[in-house]
């Protein structure tokens, strides 16, 4: 039964100039987009018995930048954070092996986003480090070094009762 779907499925499907390929695939906030090669050529069929017909190349654009190079994914640091959609991401693909559920790009963004989070502990331990010491200026200092600002006013704000 299997095999004479399979039959079915191969007879009816287009040749192999027909077909559109697929070049790449990624998710992007508003869902899938996939880029496809279309065919120089392309035989149209009609139902009836007229004469195949043979249509000029066309510019199907599937994305609105199908054509042209995607932009590039911005940095972890300036996309819109959601703590929570990061927060699962690290945990379902952070670690992932070969046989998870994860398309490639979530793990890199998985990656990316791990060790940022692991960069912005070992700053906040240090800066912690130097408010326990009772050293505000380099505290506040290596806070504003290592880019985090809130991190930085956090600082501020717990040395400022002391001055």
């Amino acid at each position: 039964m299997l095999l004479l779907m399979l039959a079915l499925l191969q007879a009816s499907a287009p040749s192999e100039e027909a077909r559109a390929t697929l070049q790449s695939c990624q998710t992007t906030d508003k869902g899938w987009v996939c880029h496809y090669q279309m065919p120089t050529e392309m035989t149209v069929k009609p139902l009836e018995g007229q004469p195949p017909v043979v249509a000029p190349p066309a510019t199907v654009e599937l994305a609105p930048a199908a054509s042209a190079k995607p932009p590039p994914e911005k940095p972890v640091s300036e996309k819109p954070a959601d703590p929570s959609r990061q927060t699962r991401l690290i945990a379902r693909c952070g670690d992932a092996k070969w046989y998870s559920a994860c398309l490639p790009g979530e793990r890199k963004e998985a990656q990316m986003l791990k060790e940022a989070a692991a960069k912005s502990d070992a700053l906040r331990s240090k800066v912690t480090g130097l408010l326990s010491e009772n050293r505000c200026d380099e505290a506040v200092k290596a806070a504003l070094e290592g880019g985090d600002l809130s991190l930085a006013r956090e600082a501020r704000a717990f040395c400022a009762p002391q001055r």
